[in-house]
């Protein structure tokens, strides 16, 4: 919505007609979010080519007016004016760091929350063919097109013009394409950001949904959670999200970026203790793609991301301590609430096979979609056996092969969830 209230002219868009036109915009995205996953994906393609062309042709024109000294000037001082509220450099626990005159807050914030977000992807790994292939595949490319996509047209825009630090504000880009390649490519270039926002919304729509789904299934969420639409689209997942975003839309965006990076990196640091564990303690577990390091070397592998995440919250202002302390309690309450409607029966819930002891799909494994089961190929997935582990008294390593043993006799396919 800035985007386009730029482009209109309008300079004071708030209160009530802000909160109406984002809503409605809002539930169209979600209509088209639920029209299931295929559309999305061939939009979020159709969007990367449309916004990524107008960057491609200002680094072409640009290069040569690139004066490599201005990559190296530094602000004398920083300059906290840039920000019209207190939220983002008021102080926590460690004073706001400056360092070669920037405001490292929130820079790293917004450093942070636009390179974030590759593990939702693995929200659709049970909707995918071949993930063993696929996904690392899909992951390495979105990671170099990511960097090259910010560093590049930066280096270029930076280097190509000579405007302040200060003047470099929301939607600042599009002038430089002006100064660059003329009005034409100016224009392009805030179009271009502005659908990318639109595929933004679409591709984290998609995995929220599908990982309540996937916690539904799981037996987390109550079961209505798991329900599927005509087009294989999480139905409660979709409405919920539609209801929380637009509840949150009333909030300033400098503030919900701040807030939301704070649980988003708790998260992070839940899946890399996972990842750990993981690798040390079910070594035999099956995987469709496996890091190529060392069991011994995994904690090292999640070292300098969780050093990154810990400077975050350190550099954080006490807000976001408060906001995370209520984050987590809110959390706690709806597990216990979950809990006590599983006992009283006042919800229906998902449950799971007894002698599951992981939920891992081998290659081969079984695909959901439109809630059948379909195969990725000719062989079905088996599921482990623990039933002689729980009927021995044997060694740990029998124990361990009654887990990670398949029944050959049970060709039940496992859930992907």
């Amino acid at each position: 919505m800035e985007y386009v209230t730029s482009v209109l002219g309008y300079e004071d868009f708030s209160g009530l007609t802000r909160f109406i036109s984002i809503a409605i915009i809002t539930v169209c995205l979600a209509i088209l979010n639920y029209s299931g996953l295929e559309i999305v994906g061939n939009a979020s393609i159709i969007v990367c080519i449309l916004a990524m062309s107008p960057f491609v042709i200002l680094t072409i024109v640009g290069i040569p007016k690139v004066v490599p000294s201005r990559w190296l000037q530094m602000p004398e001082e920083p300059d906290d004016a840039l920000f019209d509220d207190d939220f983002q450099t008021s102080s926590g626990p460690l004073p706001l760091l400056t360092l070669g005159g920037i405001l490292w807050r929130p820079y790293l914030n917004n450093l942070f929350w636009n390179l974030n977000s590759f593990d939702s992807a693995g929200c659709f790994a049970g909707e995918t063919s071949d993930v063993h292939t696929t996904y690392p595949r899909g992951i390495f490319i979105g990671l170099i097109m990511s960097v090259l996509s910010y560093v590049i047209p930066v280096l270029i825009a930076v280097g190509a013009t000579d405007y302040e630090q200060a003047d470099w504000e929301d939607g600042h880009l599009g002038t430089v394409a002006v100064d660059i390649g003329g009005k034409w490519l100016g224009m392009w270039t805030i179009f271009a950001a502005a659908i990318s926002n639109l595929a933004l919304f679409e591709a984290e729509m998609s995995s929220d949904a599908f990982q309540l789904m996937g916690m539904a299934e799981r037996g987390i969420l109550p079961k209505i959670f798991s329900t599927r639409s005509k087009h294989g689209t999480p139905t409660a997942g979709i409405c919920f999200n539609t209801m929380v975003i637009i509840a949150f839309s009333c909030a300033d965006f400098g503030q919900l970026l701040e807030l939301l990076n704070s649980v988003y990196a708790i998260s992070l640091l839940l899946e890399y203790a996972a990842f750990v564990k993981l690798r040390l303690y079910n070594k035999e577990m099956h995987r469709p793609y496996r890091i190529p390091v060392p069991d011994w070397a995994a904690p090292l592998v999640v070292l300098p991301p969780t050093l990154g995440v810990l400077l975050i919250f350190a550099l954080s202002n006490w807000f976001v301590y408060i906001f995370c302390a209520g984050a987590l309690l809110f959390g706690f309450v709806v597990f216990k609430l979950s809990e006590l409607c599983k006992r009283k029966g006042w919800l229906e819930f998902e449950t799971k096979q007894s002698n599951f002891k992981y939920d891992v799909a081998p290659v081969g494994s079984p695909r959901l979609t439109n809630g059948d089961t379909e195969y990725h190929d000719d062989d079905e997935a088996e599921i482990p056996d623990s039933s002689s582990s729980s009927n021995s008294s044997g060694s740990d390593e029998e124990d361990d092969e009654a887990e990670t043993q398949p029944r050959n006799e049970d060709k039940t396919p496992m859930k992907i969830v």
